[in-house]
C-alpha cells in the first residue's frame, strides 16, 4: 500500500494538484477564484460571484499567483493550465 500510495503523490505533485508532502497545492476557494481569473474576472466581479469582499478576492488571487510562482494574472492561469489546473 505505501509503495501505491508514493506513486498516486508523487503524479498528483508533478501534475500540480498537490504540493510538497501530499497537500493540494490550491485551497477549494482558491480554484473557484482561479476558475473565474480565467475566465477574466475583476477581484471585483470574482467578489461579487462568490459573496466574499473584493480584499478576500484579492488576498485569494495573491495566494495563488504565490503558489503558481505567476507574476501576473494571466501567468498564473497560464501555470494552472499548465499544471492541469483548469
Amino acid at each position: 500500500a505505501a509503495p501505491l500510495r508514493r506513486r498516486i503523490s508523487e503524479r498528483a505533485r508533478r501534475a500540480g494538484l498537490a504540493g510538497a508532502g501530499g497537500r493540494r497545492l490550491l485551497t477549494a476557494r482558491e480554484s473557484e477564484v482561479l476558475r473565474l481569473l480565467a475566465r477574466g474576472r475583476s477581484n471585483r466581479e470574482i467578489a461579487a460571484e462568490l459573496f466574499i469582499s473584493p480584499k478576500t478576492a484579492s488576498v485569494h488571487v495573491s495566494n495563488l499567483m504565490a503558489k503558481l510562482d505567476a507574476s501576473s494574472r494571466g501567468e498564473a492561469v497560464a501555470a494552472a493550465h499548465d499544471r492541469g489546473l483548469l
